[in-house]
């Protein structure tokens, strides 16, 4: 049985993209809060940035600890069986958070709406940063590397998801 094995929580590469996203959201928003008279994107970022912090934090590092648990001595964990069709439902989440955060300036006010896009979009940022941190930590302790790993899909149609811990070599 062939995989697909990819970085957990994301690569090298994708933590170098994240550290850019992070610092230049960050920079337009330490540049808003400081140059503007509004009060209401002073407060809506500042509600706006740790609520999205905390929340996306919590998520992944339970959903890490739960991984870990699983793992407990083997070197697989799966997480999910799937049907080859249930990558539409993941599309339809990023599309309808999409449209959402390009509505919501006409529904509410458009100073208001900034605050709040920038502030989870930072929150999201030093989120995935810490993620990726925790993992590290996890992954000096385990002795190797976390990797996602997709099963090629079945004559029934399903695949497998999941985690697997590679062991480095000793020298």
């Amino acid at each position: 049985m062939s995989e697909i094995l990819l970085r957990y929580p994301f690569s090298k590469e994708g933590l170098y993209l994240r550290v850019v996203e992070t610092i230049l959201a960050t920079a337009i928003a330490l540049y808003l809060l400081y140059t503007t008279t509004i009060i209401n994107f002073v407060l809506s970022f500042t509600i706006s940035f740790p609520l999205a912090y905390a929340i996306l934090t919590s998520r992944d590092l339970l959903k890490t600890r739960r991984i870990l648990i699983k793992l407990n001595n083997k070197d697989k964990c799966v997480l999910k069986r799937r049907k080859e069709t249930s990558y539409y439902r993941f599309f339809a989440k990023i599309i309808i958070t999409m449209i959402c955060f390009l509505i919501l300036p006409a529904i509410i006010n458009p100073v208001v709406a900034l605050g709040i896009i920038l502030g989870t979009i930072c929150g999201h940022g030093f989120s995935e940063l810490t993620h990726y941190a925790y993992v590290s930590k996890c992954e000096s302790k385990l002795g190797g590397e976390l990797y996602y790993f997709l099963s090629e899909v079945k004559s029934n149609g399903y695949y497998y998801v999941g985690i697997r811990l590679l062991k480095r070599l000793s020298k």
